[in-house]
């Protein structure tokens, strides 16, 4: 039998880490600000508590899976004596800041705080391809370590309570770019009758033969002089600007493309048109 566990949310992740901590012969114990969603769980063999102070009494570890910071806040502040001396996972979606402010909060209290990132959609959970990130307090991780392999893959980020956050949001970015980019394509090719589909299989081949170049980008930026001799600021600017004429002309918009113009215009202004054009990396730091 596993250790004792409470799960505070039953929302999709929330009902799905709970099944699958259950599953794997953990005691869970179940709260939900909707109380009827306890119900399911209960039927399947967990406990239900009609309070958050029932549902952290008896547990080792405390899963949270609400719905953003806020409600993080509103639940837990209330009960920070009760949970001093206990684990606390927090795996709902922040930013590195807010989870940070959780890990002090935590701190202060005297509570064993882990921040999460879940790398999966609630069907995943329990497989190895879930991903899921850590950091924080690494004697609690290892604490816990092993109710968090259940759910997927477990990965340490560090101590800094923020890393796990940072590095799930620079994922997603990378991801949401590169389905915008789906979406450019799609619409561009649309305007000819060419469905959807069709320039979504071809885009996906492209990537995939290109991906490589992130890693060869990777090392120009670690390198820091921008002088490889490759594809230059003045080159790029004017490729970029091709691709938003030739969108405008099938009537398009170029929203999505802008930005990408706009940071190699300011840099070209600098008098760094002959840099490696991976250099606009430097105009995404906020002065």
């Amino acid at each position: 039998m596993g250790s004792r566990t409470t799960i505070l949310g039953l929302g999709a992740m929330g009902s799905a880490i709970t099944a699958r901590l259950r599953d794997t012969g953990h005691d869970t114990t179940v709260w939900n600000r909707t109380a009827a969603k306890t119900a399911p769980h209960a039927a399947a063999g967990s406990k239900t508590a009609a309070t958050i102070s029932e549902a952290i009494h008896d547990a080792d570890t405390v899963l949270v899976v609400l719905l953003d910071h806020a409600s993080v806040q509103e639940q837990l502040t209330p009960h920070a004596a009760e949970l001093t001396g206990k684990t606390v996972v927090n795996l709902v979606t922040t930013t590195p800041n807010q989870a940070r402010e959780t890990a002090a909060w935590a701190a202060d209290n005297g509570i064993a705080y882990v921040d999460g990132a879940v790398m999966a959609v609630p069907s995943m959970i329990g497989e190895h391809h879930a991903r899921l990130l850590y950091s924080g307090d690494e004697h609690a991780y290892d604490t816990v370590r092993p109710i968090l392999e259940t759910l997927g893959t477990a990965e340490y980020a560090g101590e800094d309570p923020g890393l796990a956050s940072l590095k799930d949001m620079a994922l997603l970015a990378a991801m949401d770019l590169m389905l915008l980019g789906y979406v450019q394509a799609i619409a561009m090719m649309r305007t000819t009758g060419t469905p959807a589909a069709d320039t979504a299989a071809e885009v996906e081949a492209w990537l995939a033969a290109m991906l490589p170049q992130g890693r060869e980008l990777a090392a120009i930026v670690d390198g820091g002089t921008y002088d490889t001799g490759g594809q230059s600021v003045d080159f790029d600017r004017f490729g970029i600007q091709s691709l938003i004429t030739a969108s405008r002309e099938q009537g398009v918009s170029a929203q999505l493309l802008e930005p990408h113009r706009k940071l190699l215009e300011e840099l070209a202004a600098t008098g760094r048109g002959d840099s490696d054009w991976i250099r606009i990396i430097e105009r995404l730091t906020i002065q």
